[in-house]
C-alpha cells in the first residue's frame, strides 16, 4: 500500500455501484466502475447525495464542510460546531479526507462512525490507498459546472485554447454561484433545521437529509399510518422513525399582527407585514456577547440562509416541504412595505439572493415553477409585482436605495428571460380584443382587480346606521345592551 498521501482535500465514495446517480453541489452525473470518489473540492460547504436512478427514486444526501467549519456563516454570533480533542482542548480538524461508505440495505452513503474500531481501521485502509486511486485516475477532479459544448480532441490548437479558457472561466463562475448560494449557511441553521449531525472517524459533522423529509405542516396526515404499529420492527418503520422534521421557522401567513392588536392595526400589518417579518427575525436573533442586547443581524441571516437551505434542497434533491417553506418565506418578505425603509440591508440582500436562484431555477428537474403546478411562474410573478409597486410607493424618485438597485437588475433580467413586466405602469391592464368574427370585445386582466380594489378585492360597505342612532343587540339574559362602536 502506498503511503503517500496528496495534500489536497478528497472525498472517498468506494464500493459506489456503477450507475448511481451522484451530484455535488451544481453538478450530477452517472458513476462509473473507476468511480471512486472526487479530488480537490474547494474550502466551503459542499451538498453530496446519491439516488438509485437520476429520477424517480429517493435521493439522500449530507452537508458538509471543507476547511475550518468556524469559518461558516457570516453571523457574528453563529456558534461552529468545531470537534475538540478531548485531551488537550485544541480543535481536531484531522486530514482533509471525507469518507462515506455504501448501505445496501438503504441505498444510500453514511459515514464511517467515529469510535467503531472496525470503521476505523478500514478509515486507515482507504488513507493508505489514496495515492494509487489518485495516480490510476480513480478520484474525479472537483467541477462547480461543466460547459455545455465539449469540444473533440482533434480541435485545432486555436480551438483547444479557447475551450480551456471556456472552461475555466465556467469553472470560476460556478465556484462564486455555489459560494454566493451558501454563504448564510452555518453550522447552526443545518442543526436547527435537520438536526444535531453525525460525526465521521475524523470528527467532520454531517448534516443529513432526504428528499422525503418534510416539515409537520406539510406532511399529509393519514389517521393510522402517521406511526408504526406497537411492536413492528420493520426496516421501513425504522427508517421513518429515525426520519427527523424539518425544524424551519414559524410562518403564519395568516396571523401577521402582534397579539392584542385591533382594528386598523390589523388591518394595516395584514397588508404590510413589516411586524411580523420583524417578530420572526427578533425571535431568532442572539444577543450581542458580553451584553443584553439583541443583535437583530444574527435573526435576519438566519432567514437568509433558511432561504438558501430551501431552496438547494429543492434544486438537488426536489424536496417538496422545502419548496412550500421558500415560497413561505418570499411571500412573508415581498408582501412587507415599511422593512423595505427599516430593514434596507436584509430587503437587498433577500432581492439580490433571489436574482441568483432564479438564474438557476432551470437546474431543477421539470424547472421550479413545474414542481408545484405553477409552469409561467404566476406565484412569483405577483408576489415581485406587489413589491415593485411597494418600493415605488415607499422610495421616492431620485432616493438612493440598495432595495431599488437590486429590484431593477433583477426586473431586467425577469424581462430578457420570462418576459415578465414588473413595473404597473408597463403593464396594459385593460382592452379591447378582436374575435374570429370580427366582433370587438372588452378585456381586462384579473391580476389588477387588487390594485383597483374591484372584483373580489371590491371594499364591502356596512351600513351601521346613523350617527344619532343608538345600536342595541339583545344579551343572553334578554335586555338590551349597547353595542361598541366599531368604526375607525
Amino acid at each position: 500500500m502506498s503511503s503517500s498521501l496528496p495534500t489536497p482535500p478528497s472525498i472517498l465514495l468506494p464500493h459506489l455501484p456503477p450507475k448511481t446517480h451522484v451530484g455535488i453541489d451544481l453538478i450530477s452525473f452517472t458513476s462509473t466502475p473507476n468511480f471512486h470518489g472526487i479530488r480537490e473540492p474547494p474550502e466551503g460547504w459542499h451538498f453530496l447525495y446519491t439516488g438509485t436512478t437520476a429520477s424517480l427514486s429517493l435521493r439522500c444526501g449530507s452537508w458538509f464542510y471543507v476547511g475550518d467549519i468556524s469559518a461558516a456563516g457570516h453571523g457574528q454570533n453563529d456558534t461552529a460546531l468545531v470537534v475538540r480533542d478531548e485531551r488537550t482542548g485544541n480543535q481536531r480538524t484531522g486530514p482533509e479526507i471525507h469518507i462515506w461508505k455504501w448501505n445496501a440495505d438503504t441505498e444510500s452513503l453514511s459515514s464511517l462512525r467515529e469510535g467503531n474500531d472496525s470503521e476505523r481501521l478500514e478509515a486507515m485502509r482507504l488513507k493508505a490507498n489514496l495515492g494509487s486511486l489518485w495516480r490510476a485516475g480513480g478520484l474525479f477532479r472537483y467541477r462547480s459546472r461543466v460547459s455545455k459544448v465539449r469540444l473533440s480532441d482533434h480541435s485545432s490548437t486555436k480551438e483547444g485554447v479557447v475551450k480551456v479558457k471556456d472552461d475555466e472561466e465556467t469553472e470560476l463562475n460556478g465556484r462564486k454561484d455555489w459560494q454566493q448560494l451558501t454563504d448564510w449557511i452555518s453550522p447552526r441553521l443545518l442543526t436547527r433545521i435537520t438536526g444535531s449531525p453525525e460525526m465521521d472517524v475524523d470528527g467532520h459533522p454531517r448534516w443529513n437529509l432526504t428528499s422525503a423529509g418534510t416539515a409537520n405542516r406539510d406532511a399529509d396526515h393519514i389517521p393510522g399510518l402517521d406511526k408504526p404499529a406497537e411492536g413492528s420492527t420493520s426496516d421501513a418503520d425504522a427508517d421513518q422513525e429515525q426520519e427527523a422534521e424539518f425544524g424551519f421557522l414559524p410562518v403564519d401567513l395568516r396571523r401577521t399582527w402582534r397579539e392584542g392588536a385591533i382594528g386598523r392595526e390589523r388591518t394595516e400589518a395584514a397588508q404590510d407585514r413589516s411586524w411580523a417579518l420583524g417578530d420572526l427575525i427578533l425571535r431568532n436573533s442572539s444577543l450581542v456577547s458580553g451584553e443584553t442586547t439583541v443583535d437583530e443581524r444574527t435573526g435576519e441571516i438566519q432567514v437568509l440562509g433558511e432561504l438558501q437551505f430551501t431552496f438547494l434542497m429543492v434544486m438537488t434533491l426536489m424536496n417538496f416541504s422545502c419548496l412550500q417553506q421558500w415560497k413561505r418565506l418570499l411571500e412573508l418578505i415581498l408582501t412587507c412595505r415599511q422593512a423595505i425603509v427599516d430593514r434596507e440591508m436584509f430587503i437587498s440582500d433577500v432581492v439580490r439572493l433571489l436574482l441568483l436562484q432564479l438564474q438557476r431555477c432551470d437546474d431543477v428537474d421539470g424547472g421550479l415553477f413545474g414542481m408545484d403546478g405553477d409552469d409561467d411562474g404566476r406565484f412569483l410573478r405577483s408576489l415581485l409585482k406587489k413589491f415593485q409597486r411597494a418600493v415605488d410607493q415607499v422610495i421616492e424618485k431620485g432616493t438612493k436605495s440598495k432595495v431599488k438597485t437590486e429590484l431593477d437588475k433583477l426586473r431586467a433580467w425577469a424581462k430578457d428571460e420570462y418576459d415578465w413586466e414588473l413595473a404597473h405602469e408597463d403593464i396594459v391592464k385593460e382592452g379591447k380584443i378582436r374575435l374570429e368574427d370580427g366582433e370587438l370585445v372588452d378585456m381586462d386582466i384579473d391580476e389588477n382587480d387588487e390594485y383597483e380594489e374591484t372584483g373580489e378585492y371590491a371594499p364591502l360597505v356596512v351600513d351601521l346606521g346613523d350617527d344619532n342612532t343608538e345600536t342595541q343587540s339583545v344579551s343572553d339574559d334578554g335586555e338590551a345592551s349597547d353595542l361598541e362602536d366599531m368604526r375607525y
